[in-house]
Formats: structure tokens, C-alpha cells, sequence
């Protein structure tokens, strides 16, 4: 069935009314890269997409004429290459294919582009990607990770620890949600180290780079035996009521 909030499935057209009405383009960014035992290694990138498909339908719900873009599906995840399964790029390869991706988008005539993330290992070439992007454009580019705006209401629903880590509590759950089928039943029984909400999981305040195999010998970080299809619906939810949010207030 046609999806009308999804760019790939539009006419020229289609895309020609959505820029007349001044359209938000949300690009989903994540990654193919391994997510422990019992995630599909697209999880970043079928998360980023399946919740940029829900902010569009209740973006455009609300009056806000919005359509979600190609993801990027290969990020920066040169810290995963050591795990089979994992594809990543340089981040000044990364980072110039937004560039040229987000010019393709104005020369057609769109000026509210907003990237919503789903990787970690994307955070930093897209922050620092945006700079040119926004220099050459001449109008601002903003992104957001999936969380933005929803913090604490995540933190709240989680049991065993703070906030999203990898092929975790949190991310298991909304793949759970978004994507029963991919996740292998061995969820339940998966630990990514010694982490609680006592113990979260933090980088030193000296930052460097480290691969996941510094971190984990198995693939994941967090509590994975936690994660619920429940929780992950509650999660989601939360996700686009705030993202839906923080992009009326852009613009």
C-alpha cells in the first residue's frame, strides 16, 4: 500500500505540492552495523525510520505537511568493524554525503530539513556535517536524536538503567515494538555489562576514541533481558509526542 508521508513512494508530482506547501523532510539517520546476539544489524536505521514514519503521520495529523526521506542507512560505526555484520563509513565520507544529500533537497526547493537519529556513533560527524551544510544552504539544518525532548519520561519507563546504550533494555523493547519479527527470542537472555540505573553507563570526561570491544565482549551494553514489546510501545510513543513537538517549534 502507497505510503503518502514516504518520499520514495511519491510522483515527482506528489513531491512538486509537498515543496509548493513548504514541507518539513525528515531524514532518518542510522546504521547497518552488529547489535549483539539478538538484534538485526539494521536496527539503527529501521528504528530511525519506522519513528520518523510516525512523527510524519502525526506532523501531518496536526496540520504540518511533513515527508520522510531516504534513510541513511550506513553511518560512522568504524567502532563496531571488529563484529561481523557491521558496514560503516570514514566520517568525512559520511559527513560530505549529507552535505550533498541535504543540497539536493534545496536545490528542489525545501528549506525545513531536520534529521532524527538512530545511531550514537552518528552524533558527532553530523553535528560538525551541519556547520557546512548550513553555511552552504544559507537556512539552518537541525537534527535530533530519537530521544530528543523525551529524557525523562524514558528514563522512567526503563527498570534497569538510564537512558538509551546499545542493543539494550530501551532499544530491544522499541525493536520489539516497531519489529517482532526481526528480533531473536534470545533477547531474554542477553547482558551487555555491568550496568543499572545505579551504575549507568558513562564515557570517561576525557574523551577518546574506543571500539565495542573495549566495552563489551558480546555486542550489547545494557539490560537487554529487560526489554518488553509493552515497554517499547510506551517507549514510541513518548518519542513522537516529543519529536512532534520540537519540530512545530522550529519553524
Amino acid at each position: 500500500m502507497k505510503k503518502t508521508y514516504r518520499w520514495d513512494n511519491l510522483t515527482r508530482p506528489e513531491i512538486e505540492k509537498l515543496r509548493d506547501k513548504d514541507a518539513v523532510v525528515i531524514i532518518p539517520l542510522g546504521s547497518t552495523e552488529q547489535h549483539g546476539p539478538h538484534l538485526m544489524v539494521g536496527a539503527d536505521a529501521l528504528i530511525a525510520t519506522g519513528i520518523s514514519e510516525l512523527v510524519a503521520q502525526q506532523l501531518v495529523a496536526e496540520g504540518t505537511p511533513a515527508v520522510v526521506a531516504p534513510t541513511v542507512s550506513i553511518g560512522n560505526s568504524i567502532h563496531h568493524m571488529s563484529f561481523p555484520g557491521s558496514l560503516t563509513l570514514k566520517p568525512e565520507t559520511y559527513m560530505q554525503w549529507l552535505l550533498e544529500y541535504c543540497e539536493c533537497l534545496a536545490h528542489h526547493g525545501f528549506k525545513k530539513i531536520v534529521m532524527i537519529n538512530g545511531h550514537g556513533g552518528n552524533n558527532l560527524p553530523t553535528q560538525t556535517a551541519i556547520i557546512n551544510i548550513n553555511e552552504k544552504l544559507g537556512f539552518p539544518v537541525y537534527t535530533m536524536t530519537y530521544e530528543c525532548g523525551s529524557e525523562r519520561e524514558v528514563d522512567e519507563i526503563l527498570e534497569t538503567q538510564r537512558g538509551g546504550m546499545h542493543a539494550c533494555e530501551m532499544e530491544t523493547s522499541v525493536a520489539l515494538h516497531l519489529y517482532p519479527d526481526l528480533v531473536d527470542p534470545s533477547y531474554k537472555e542477553v547482558k551487555g555489562g555491568d550496568y543499572s540505573k545505579e551504575k549507568p553507563f558513562t564515557g570517561p570526561k576525557v574523551y577518546t576514541f574506543w571500539r565495542m570491544e573495549q566495552y563489551t565482549d558480546n555486542g550489547a551494553i545494557g539490560n537487554t533481558y529487560a526489554a518488553s514489546p509493552e515497554k517499547g510501545k510506551r517507549l514510541v510513543d513518548v518519542m513522537v509526542k516529543n519529536l512532534t513537538r520540537l519540530i512545530k517549534e522550529l519553524w
